[in-house]
Parts: C-alpha cells; structure tokens; sequence
C-alpha cells in the first residue's frame, strides 16, 4: 500500500482485524491507544499518528502518539477550535492539508517536536452526536490524502469512539427522580392546546452494540434485509395510522430514502471497510447529524430529526429489537416526553393514549410537530435537560398555548387551564371557519398569504391548506444534503419539480444563501471572526462566479415556458445587485444561443437584510422587480445582536418603535415606486406582528405553513385604516416595545391574536 492510496483492500482487512484484536484484549486504554497509534503509523506507513481525547471544558489532550515527542503525551492541551486538531474537532468533520505550517488555523506545539512534519490527515472521533477526541497522522513531506484514506480513519474513529464511550459509560447517567413537588417550567408551545397526564420518556437506539465484523458479505445482507423490513413498517405505519394525505407525503420521503443509493452505498463501504451492519448505520449517521449539527438555522437543524429516527429504526431491525409494524402501548393519558422526536417515531405509539408532547428541541416546521398537529396533540419544546427533569410517571399538565409546563399540578392550576381550554376550542373553530377565505381586512384590503420552503417535501405537506405562493424558496438544502455540488442536471430537475408542485402559484427562489453557519461539505471552510457578516451569500456566489452562473442557468431550464422569479440575498449595495442581475442575463443569452427553451417571464428581487441598502432605495427600486424584507438578519443587524446568541436574542423586540420605523420607509418608498414588497422574516408568521406589519403598509407576507390560520383570522378581524393611524401614532414614542400596547388595541378592537 503506497502512501496516497489505498488500493490494496486485503491489507484494510488486516488493519481492521489486528484492531478486532487489540480491542478485544484485556488491557488498559491507555496501552490500547498506544498500541493502536503504532498500528495505524507503520500499516499507513505515516510518520505521525495520534490520538487526542477530550476533557471538561472543551480541551483536547494529546493521549497516545507513535513519531510525536513520547514526552508530549498527557502535557499537550489544545481548546476546541485551538489549532488544526482542535478546528477537526469544532467542525466535527475531516480535515487534510498538505503544508500545515500554511494553514490559517496552524498553531506549533514545541513541546512535540513536530517541526519536521509537513502534511496533515485527521477526523472526528464522535458518538451519540459527541466529538470524544480527534485521530490524526502527519508526514515529512508534502503530500496530499486519498479519499480512501480519510475514510480509513474514519472507520478507525469510530472503533475508537465505541471504545471511549464504553470506558465512559462505566458512570451511570443521572436520571431524573420524581420528588413529588409542585413546578412551573417555560417552554415555546408549538401546538395549541392543553392537557393532564403521566409523563413517558421516549429512549431512542444510541449506538452499535459490536462494531467489527467478521464477514462482510453476511453484514451487507443484514443491511439490506433490514432495509426491506423498515419499509414495510413504514408502509404499514402509512396504513395503520389515520392521518391525512398531506401529512402521509412526509412518509413517502422516508420510502424514497430507504431506496436512496447513496445512503446506501455509503454503509455498504463501511461495512466493507470492516465495520458491521449495525456500526455502519450509525457511522453515516454520525457524520450527517455532525454535520448538519453546526447549522443555527432550525429550519436546516430539524431536518436531523427525521435522518436519525430513520437511522435509529433501521439499527433497531438489524438487532431484531423490533417486529415491522409493532405498535408501543402506553398507560391512558400520556404526555410523551423527549430530546427530539421523528415523525416516524411517534407514530410508533399508540396515538389515541398520547394527549401531549414535550420535547426539548423542536420548530413549527419540524416534521414531526406537522404530524402531530394533525392528530391535534399539544407540544411544548425548548425546555433544556427535559428528560432529566421530567421524571417517568410524573404528573403532567400541559398549557401549549403559553408554553407552560406544570409539574404536579394544584387544583386551582387544573380548573384555570380547564376554562382556557374552553375558550381555546371556540378560536380555532373560528380559524377553521375562515380557512378558505381570502385575506381581507374589514376594511377591505387584500393582503397575500405565502409560505416559506426549502425542500420539496414542504410543498408536498403544504398542499392542503390555502396560501397564494411561495414566498421565499431556499435552495441551500439540497447542497448541504450532498456529499459533491449539485450539477446543474440534478438542480434543474430539484426546481422543476418544485415549480410543478406549486401548482401555477407564483414561486420565488432565492439563490444560494451559504457560509456563515451554512457551511458546504465539499467546500473548505474559512475561519471568520464574525461569520454572520462575512463571506457568505451572495458575497461568496459572486467571487466563486461558476457556483451562481450554475444555479442560475438551472433556474431559466427549471422555468422554461412558464414565469421565473429570483431573488438575490445579502445584498449590501446596488453595485452587488446589478452585478448578479448581469450574471443572469449572460446565462439568459446563453440559453438563447444552444437553442434552450426561456421562461416566459424573468422578474428579479433581491432581499433587504442588510441597513446600508435602505439608504439606497431610491436608486435600487430603478432596478428591481420586487422587493421581500428579511426580518430576522435585518433585526440582528439593525440592533447589532447575534440572534444566535441566547444571552442577548430577546433584549431587542420586533415590534420596537426603530425597526417598525425602518419597515415603514422601506413599505412606503415601494409602494411610492409602484414596487411589490413583501416580508419573509419570522414576523410575517407571528399573528401580532402580521398585523403591525399590515398596519404599516404591507399587503404580502411568506411564513412557514403552520402559521397561515392564525395570521389569517388576525387580519380578518382588523381595520387596516384605524391601526395604520393608530401605529402612526406610536411610532413617534420611545417606548422599548409597542407589544403590549398593541395587544391591548388588538384585544379592545376584537382583533384575534
């Protein structure tokens, strides 16, 4: 086996027997990282191979070395996101370099002696989504690493994060312990409602029980079989359970994911590589829930629920822990409490015993939580350690409306929630009077309804409720999914298949918004003091021009013979705008010229995120087609607050005198230009905040699909003329917040919020 390559499997096979081997000897871990170190050095025929562990408090300690200083082990200390090593383990993914001396992110240690080394190799050691420490080799010479190698000491990795966190696992983990005692505890209700019971605390499949095979064709047949079994079980879930049709679509994507090839082929490499069925599994996904873990964006953030509930399932039938289609039974009246939760995992309960959730993560657009609220069950979530709070067995009322969860309720407690539950059930049958109603205030203005997506599976699941558009596409998703960049075939057909399932509704697609958080795979990231406002979006497409010139030449074939719209984000000075707007006309002209069929239509917006464009209105109004508001950057930027940042997020309200003013402006300076204008933010889906934002002005507002009755029965009930005066008015105040003075015109007013 040369350096570069590893071409000769039988001698993978080795490496991975020899560690069968020593893993299997009673001996410290101290002397089998040693052990394994050396192994790894003289089979890879590398100069350096090291193995570093973390401690409490987010260090990494050099443990075992074969070519660094001896001396170093147990003295060398790097922080997470400190060094090469310590970026591997902050990215929670592979990192190869040639001349690491080079890099940004090189700090020398003189404590190792490691001056002599050039090239560098290393990768997470994670499991159960924690990075246990970082697996490393160098060389002497400059050199560049194979993609057979990384996945080497990949499979490597997880060997030695089995082995880790069995060493852990000798403390018992804290459980909760029911006292008996009265508590209130604060979550965001995400499904209204109320209900009493007894708590369950869901348990989901962790890791692999052996990882090392010894026949790898008879491990690649339990995957398959297994697979085989989960989608019967899914499609005797589809049939068993009695949810609509909309809500079924989300099924259907795990069908199409249980037959993805890709998914497929990766397990099949590490089962190859010498791990067995079961460590495959979950070594794929580990290192997608890593990935997708770094995301802030929870719309990209909750898609790891729906991956791992599919993963979690399909190690469970490699172990014969379940039969296909078994239903949990539950004692009556049940609050299912969780970490996190797959829509396919729910309805492995008996749903009629469930009368809420409580989850400690969780969104509006969360897969799950689209589920549950068609069987019309109450969830809370964002109540952190929840499963180490709640106890099994404790008494339960659930108050989803405010977000409240009271632990052993009194009787005052129970006849309060009793009357609001009352009061509740007539509101939304008021929703669903007006459900196929337009939006129209009482004073007659129209106000267009859209939602945001980002994966087809979200028009799918839209299709039966009653929206004007899709207000904002993101497309960014699919490219963090993959393991390479889309071409331009598999993106045409990603936005023709969702031009078909909008159905002749106008559809905005926005172009790649990536970097910061958003950080592509197959791209090296580049380490930023402040990612948020640095090289990300539209900043990135136009220096990597190739990147945008594609996206949009899959946006004209997607389109062709019917409307286009595209929308440009991040936007900080007209020049940025007109130069992305001349990169499509060229593509347009491109298209002309190899005889390719044209939208009939190119209308072209971009999103005002970023402050300095709102002094630049006047001369961008000239250029765009529209206009849509991103509330969540422009708020962060506006006040200057990382909205990432839970010491600081809900210091600045929404609805401050100061960012209503600037919405105004940029509402009344759009209309003035005969401009469409529309919001996308997060406020545009909160019920009191669409109707301030339509008290200003606006008559168009993309939220997620959850929202749509709430926002619609507000805007029904209110005189857009009086607020708008009302508003004027406040807006000249110095108040923090207008959002209880708007509550209170909201409730004197009958307007429903």
């Amino acid at each position: 086996m040369d350096r570069n390559h590893l071409h000769d499997m039988v001698s993978v096979r080795q490496i991975m027997k020899s560690l069968r081997s020593l893993v299997a000897q009673d001996i410290s871990t101290q002397d089998r990282l040693d052990r394994i170190v050396t192994l790894l050095a003289q089979r890879l025929r590398m100069d350096v191979c090291s193995c570093y562990i973390t401690r409490p408090g987010g260090i990494l300690e050099l443990y075992a070395t074969c070519g660094l200083d001896a001396k170093a082990v147990h003295e060398t200390f790097l922080r997470i996101g400190e060094g090469l090593i310590g970026e591997i383990a902050l990215q929670r993914r592979p990192l190869a370099v040639e001349d690491a001396w080079q890099h940004t992110s090189f700090v020398y240690k003189p404590e190792t002696k490691e001056k002599a080394f050039k090239s560098l190799a290393g990768v997470p050691i994670i499991r159960s989504n924690r990075v246990l420490g970082v697996l490393a080799v160098q060389t002497k010479q400059k050199q560049s690493f194979s993609a057979e190698l990384i996945e080497l000491l990949e499979t490597v990795g997880m060997v030695l994060a089995e082995m880790l966190g069995e060493q852990q696992l000798k403390t018992p983990t804290a459980k909760a312990v029911s006292t008996g005692g009265r508590q209130r505890i604060e979550g965001t209700g995400l499904i209204d409602g109320f209900a009493l019971g007894k708590s369950v605390i869901h348990k989901r499949t962790e890791s692999a029980v052996q990882v090392l095979a010894k026949d790898t064709v008879t491990e690649t047949q339990k995957l398959r079989q297994a697979l085989n079994r989960v989608e019967r079980e899914v499609n005797k879930m589809l049939t068993r359970s009695r949810i609509s049709g909309d809500q079924a679509d989300i099924f259907e994507t795990y069908l199409m994911f249980i037959k993805d090839k890709g998914w497929i082929a990766k397990m099949v490499k590490a089962i190859e590589s010498g791990l067995t069925a079961d460590a495959a599994v979950q070594k794929v996904r580990d290192e997608i829930s890593a990935r997708m873990a770094l995301m802030t964006d929870p719309y990209i953030r909750e898609r790891i629920h729906d991956f791992n509930d599919l993963a979690s399932r399909l190690m469970r039938h490699l172990r014969r822990q379940t039969k296909s289609g078994d239903v949990i039974r539950l004692p009556k009246n049940t609050i299912l409490v969780a970490q996190n939760l797959g829509p396919a995992e729910l309805l492995d309960y008996d749903r009629t015993k469930i009368k809420g959730i409580i989850l400690e993560e969780g969104s509006q657009t969360m897969h799950m939580v689209i589920v549950a609220r068609s069987l019309n069950i109450p969830l809370i979530c964002g109540i952190k350690n929840v499963c180490r709070i709640i106890a099994e067995g404790d008494s339960i009322a659930l108050d989803a409306t405010r977000g409240y969860v009271y632990l052993n309720p009194s009787d005052e407690t129970l006849d309060e929630l009793s009357n609001r539950a009352q009061h509740q059930k007539k509101l939304h049958a008021r929703y669903a009077q007006m459900k196929e109603l337009p939006a129209v205030t009482k004073d007659g203005i129209s106000v267009s309804l859209n939602i945001n997506a980002g994966l087809s599976q979200d028009l799918m699941v839209a299709e039966g409720t009653f929206f004007d558009g899709i207000g904002l596409y993101r497309t960014e998703l699919p490219f963090m999914l993959a393991d390479d960049l889309p071409d331009v075939k598999n993106q045409t057909t990603t936005y023709h298949k969702a031009i078909l399932q909008a159905r002749g509704k106008p559809i905005v697609f926005r172009t790649l918004d990536i970097g910061s958080d958003k950080v592509l795979p197959y791209f090296q990231r580049h380490v930023e003091e402040n990612p948020a406002m640095g090289w990300r979006s539209i900043r990135m497409t136009l220096d990597r021009r190739a990147l945008l010139r594609n996206q949009l030449r899959a946006f004209i074939r997607a389109a062709a013979d019917r409307e286009l719209r595209i929308m440009f984000p991040m936007i900080a000075n007209v020049e940025e705008f007109l130069e992305a707007k001349k990169t499509l006309m060229m593509e347009v002209e491109r298209e002309k010229r190899r005889g390719g069929k044209l939208p009939v239509s190119i209308k072209v917006g971009t999103m005002i995120e970023v402050p300095s464009l709102i002094f630049q209105l006047e001369r961008l109004l000239r250029e765009v087609d529209f206009i849509s508001i991103g509330t969540n950057d422009l708020a962060q930027f506006l006040y200057a607050t990382d909205r990432g940042n839970p010491l600081i997020w809900n210091r600045y309200d929404p609805l401050s005198p100061p960012l209503l003013k600037a919405l105004k402006y940029i509402c009344d300076a759009c209309q003035q230009a005969g401009v469409p204008c529309s919001v996308c933010g997060e406020m545009a889906g909160r019920s009191l905040e669409a109707v301030a934002l339509v008290g200003l002005g606006f008559r168009s507002l993309s939220m997620n699909p959850a929202a749509l009755g709430a926002v619609k029965a507000a805007i029904r009930t209110m005189d857009q003329a009086q607020l708008e005066a009302y508003l004027t008015k406040q807006l000249q105040t110095s108040s923090h917040s207008l959002r209880e003075t708007l509550k209170t015109y909201a409730q004197d007013h009958g307007i429903l919020i």
